[in-house]
């Protein structure tokens, strides 16, 4: 995922792009621009919009003066049911009406959060400017929420660029706050002391980077050891130099907390993000319209493959009513065709009495008749019982037939005999089956 990371301070506008996959880490390039009467706020998100190719997440840091905080304790170990219930939780504890706020949280400890809230009229100012200028951010935050994300930034430690401090322990931040211009040291001192004597327990050691780059001095009232951040030898490639390394270090912490899904996001309730849910819903009228197009084709299609297979069944009925009239020229049309056909099949197959089938009597007689029978036109066999009427060359040629059948037939009698002009004859045969061995 790219993260194009906006920080917008009181004299300047920091712009950052970045990639983060897991451990992976790629920077695409930054950009610094000054605010003042000539080029405000909007004449700056402009810009940043002409070098946006829109394939980028962008997250809005805004000053943390914006944002208000307290720790809370909940029996809820959901993030999101935090979320839910914040806005009850907090009705009446705060001067501003729930309903004017948008709130977020931080997980401290066991049941302890801590609670973020916002004026929305605050926020929709900046998102409304971002948004007409055509980069409009998908997240809202400030920037120390991340600072836990800080490269190589102790669990336990105070963390300060000049324009804002953090706490952080046990690598979460529990306290923010932005300073006002001025001097900067003395701020710190006037925090870390008002932190004290609250109770709070400082984490051993300070860590400066960003704007905040001189050590503080001997008497300066600031009772923690002080280091600057110093830049990892990993990302030495990525930033080249450590100037450039402490100016956008913070801008890496967030986009590292937003790959996380660690990142408190303020653009919720009033102010949720709609733009991506427009472009799901487009995305999705897109692809129920293909799918829409692809069951109609499916109907279509199986519509076709219906009606080829109805006319292929129509012509085949057609067929066997044909085959059944010249089967059986003489028998009514039958109420099924194919049935009819069927069980006369299964007839000639099945044994007789004798335990001939039919159609191995019809293949013996086939085989007996030799060249000199001209053909046998009738079968009928009942039970044992066989008749044969068939036309032949010579009244010999029918004694030799009834000889041939001698095999098959256990008595076997000569009927009617008839010469025909041609000098052919037709004939009659009658006797019963011998019993098939079994």
């Amino acid at each position: 995922m790219d993260y194009l990371v906006i920080q917008v301070e009181s004299q300047r506008v920091l712009a950052a792009r970045f990639g983060v996959a897991g451990t992976s880490l790629s920077f695409s390039g930054a950009a610094e621009f000054a605010l003042n009467e000539e080029q405000p706020l909007s004449a700056v998100a402009g810009r940043i919009a002409a070098d946006n190719d829109g394939s980028s997440r962008i997250v809005l840091c805004l000053s943390t003066a914006l944002f208000a905080q307290r720790t809370v304790e909940l029996l809820l170990d959901n993030l999101r049911k935090v979320r839910e219930v914040l806005p009850g939780q907090m009705q009446g504890e705060i001067a501003l009406p729930v309903e004017e706020a948008v709130f977020d949280a931080l997980p401290l400890s066991s049941g302890r959060y801590m609670a973020l809230w916002a004026r929305q009229v605050d926020l929709r100012q900046a998102i409304d400017t971002f948004r007409e200028a055509g980069c409009e951010p998908q997240v809202v935050t400030s920037a120390p929420f991340a600072w836990s994300f800080l490269p190589e930034c102790p669990a336990d430690a105070v963390v300060c660029d000049g324009a804002a401090l953090a706490v952080i322990s046990g690598d979460r931040v529990t306290f923010a706050r932005a300073f006002n211009a001025g001097e900067t040291q003395e701020q710190v001192a006037v925090t870390l002391a008002a932190l004290e004597l609250s109770g709070v327990t400082l984490p051993p050691r300070l860590i400066l980077f960003g704007g905040q780059s001189a050590l503080p001095a001997a008497g300066d009232g600031i009772s923690l050891p002080a280091e600057r951040l110093k830049m990892p030898d990993s990302l030495a490639p990525l930033f080249k130099t450590d100037e450039a390394f402490q100016k956008l270090a913070g801008l890496l912490a967030v986009a590292r907390a937003c790959q996380a899904g660690a990142l408190p996001d303020f653009r919720r309730s009033e102010l949720a993000w709609t733009a991506g849910d427009a472009v799901v819903r487009g995305k999705l009228i897109v692809t129920a319209a293909l799918t829409a197009a692809v069951v109609l084709l499916l109907f279509v299609s199986l519509g076709l493959q219906y009606r080829t297979v109805k006319t292929d069944l129509a012509s085949l009925d057609k067929s066997v009513a044909s085959l059944y009239r010249e089967i059986f020229p003489k028998r009514p049309k039958a109420v099924d065709e194919v049935a009819e056909v069927r069980a006369e099949i299964k007839k000639l197959a099945g044994g007789a009495e004798t335990g001939n089938s039919f159609l191995e009597v019809l293949k013996k007689m086939a085989e007996a008749k030799g060249n000199t029978i001209n053909g046998l036109y009738e079968a009928e066999l009942e039970g044992g019982n066989l008749r044969v009427k068939g036309d032949a060359r010579s009244s010999q040629a029918v004694n030799e037939f009834k000889s041939a059948l001698a095999p098959l037939m256990a008595t076997v009698e000569l009927g009617e005999v008839k010469s025909k002009p041609d000098g052919s004859v037709s004939f009659t045969l009658a006797g019963t089956l011998k019993e098939a061995k079994k």
